[in-house]
């Protein structure tokens, strides 16, 4: 009586098969996309996510340049990521500098922010501003850096500024 004969074939065959099969399977685990990782903490609800502050809206700010005496103002952080200053009210209770600029936030409330503002008085130029700093709550920041001062007369000089505000609008 003859071997009846396997339908799968020799050993050899079958772990040639065996082989096939598993590189395919390999290949598709690598090509395929994976499912992201399960988190196993719930998703924060509205009571416990925690909010970056922003500085959009109206600041009552003290100014502190390293030669001149504090003064206060306005300072106006926009949507748009625009500023803008109103400090130093003269003799007319109108300001006296008036600055544009911009700023940008960054990671834990950290707050940067540049501006220019007309240098008044006998010894006219611009002032270059740049501060960094942070919102230490919602309705309050600290910033410090530096002023450049271009005077018309071509004279230059650079100063250490210290900002604080608080959140008014």
């Amino acid at each position: 009586m003859p071997k009846k004969q396997s339908t799968t074939g020799a050993p050899a065959a079958r772990r040639a098969v065996g082989v096939a099969l598993a590189a395919g399977f390999l290949t598709l685990a690598v090509a395929a996309p994976q499912p992201a990782l399960a988190l196993t903490a719930e998703p924060p609800t509205s009571a416990t996510a925690t909010t970056v502050p922003s500085p959009v809206g109206t600041w009552s700010v003290t100014t502190q340049e390293s030669d001149h005496p504090a003064s206060t103002g306005t300072l106006f952080f926009h949507a748009d990521h625009t500023l803008r200053l109103e400090a130093h009210p003269g003799p007319d209770g109108k300001p006296v500098f008036i600055g544009t600029g911009e700023w940008r936030s960054g990671y834990g409330g950290t707050l940067h922010y540049e501006f220019t503002h007309p240098l008044p008085g006998t010894r006219t130029g611009t002032a270059y501003v740049a501060l960094d700093g942070v919102l230490t709550s919602p309705t309050a920041f600290s910033a410090c850096g530096l002023t450049k001062r271009v005077y018309d007369d071509g004279g230059t000089e650079t100063v250490t500024i210290v900002m604080t505000g608080t959140k008014t609008a």
